[in-house]
């Protein structure tokens, strides 16, 4: 099987990072250090600036390779059920992660889905099957999609949307229409917990070693 391309090398340690290079990690600069990390040379609670959930994200952004499952790279769609999927009890203040109804995108959400505590509500747009970036490409995943899709929503918007991160060209024309604020989100789905912080919360019980 050829695999598709999680993205992995796309996540941006490097900005969640105080850019500071107070070597008190005892790296030489925060850049060296991310590569220290990636070599498991140090490991993210050395960074003293960190909060607790941030140390966590870095763990699970690093172990993106043996969380995330692979899928095959297929140049065809596959299309799976749209629709909302309430993760953890939501409500009207939770976040509203959008994504496309790609069944091998929905397999890879779904396994980083387990390493939370935090209420969202997950919504799957009609993109014909497509994986967002080639949804991007051939124009699936579109503002008026969206829009119908968070018509499911058994709530008013209280917090912001986040659009994946191949799909920021609809941020503008998707807060006009939905006036209401939308963040982008990361390239990979691994690095959700870091883009998130304090509002990605990892159960006590995983095993981040």
């Amino acid at each position: 099987m050829i695999a598709a391309d999680l993205y992995l090398n796309k996540i941006n340690f490097l900005k969640y990072l105080p850019q500071t290079d107070c070597q008190e990690c005892g790296a030489v600069s925060c850049a060296e250090f991310v590569k220290q990390l990636k070599r498991r040379i140090r490991t993210p609670s050395a960074c003293t600036f960190l909060t607790d959930r941030q140390i966590k994200g870095f763990h699970l952004a690093l172990q993106g390779e043996r969380i995330l499952p692979q899928v095959p790279a297929l140049e065809l769609p596959r299309p799976a059920t749209t629709g909302l999927v309430e993760i953890n009890h939501p409500n009207d203040k939770s976040l509203v992660l959008l994504s496309g109804n790609s069944e091998f995108t929905q397999e890879v959400i779904s396994s980083m889905m387990a390493y939370t505590l935090s209420s969202y509500w997950l919504l799957f747009v009609d993109c014909r099957g497509d994986t967002v970036d080639m949804a991007m490409i051939y124009e699936s995943f579109k503002v008026e999609k969206i829009m119908a899709a968070l018509k499911q929503l058994p709530v008013d918007l209280g917090r912001e949307i986040v659009l994946p991160g191949f799909a920021s060209p609809l941020k503008e024309p998707l807060e006009q229409e939905a006036e209401c604020p939308v963040k982008v989100g990361p390239l990979c789905i691994a690095e959700l917990p870091l883009f998130l912080g304090d509002d990605w919360e990892v159960p006590s019980d995983i095993n981040l070693g």
